[in-house]
């Protein structure tokens, strides 16, 4: 679910492109068959988007548990979320590990996600981003569908 607006952060795509490239994600052959769905909820809603207002929305849906996907490297600006203590009781966050990023403390409702056959990278948007402006490739940093998204639109120059 991509942002329309961060709270923090500038844009640096209109919202339908960073839209269309997580339905080229999903739906890529790379990927094979998805369980994952899109949603264009913030897109659709417009303005700045927090978190805690995306998650009470979703939550009023009992049908589905929902939980937040997060690198480590979040967890330095958890405190700068909207409502961020409120938050973390509305949903369950799920972090990974991230290199150059330990975990050191985690705050309550945070769970890290471990295992040995968990691959660990330091692969950020931001790295992307960075190699699409300085006209460096993106090969295996993004699927081949999305290096292309990328240049057609001349995202990120």
């Amino acid at each position: 679910m991509p942002c329309f607006a961060h709270a923090w952060k500038q844009v640096l795509a209109p919202a339908q492109d960073r839209l269309e490239m997580c339905q080229l994600l999903v739906n890529g052959k790379e990927n094979g068959s998805s369980q994952i769905t899109v949603s264009d909820l913030e897109v659709c809603r417009g303005g700045t988007s927090y978190t805690v207002e995306t998650v009470a929305y979703l939550k009023s849906d009992l049908q589905n548990d929902y939980f937040w996907i997060v690198g480590s490297d979040a967890i330095s600006d958890f405190s700068r979320w909207r409502e961020a203590t409120k938050l973390a009781r509305l949903i369950p966050f799920l972090v990974f590990l991230r290199i150059d990023y330990p975990i050191k403390i985690l705050p309550p409702g945070f769970k890290k996600i471990e295992g040995p056959n968990l691959v660990l990278t330091n692969l950020s948007s931001t790295i992307v981003r960075e190699r699409v402006k300085k006209g460096l490739t993106t090969a295996g940093l993004v699927p081949k569908t999305i290096e292309e998204y990328i240049k057609e639109k001349g995202l990120y120059r």
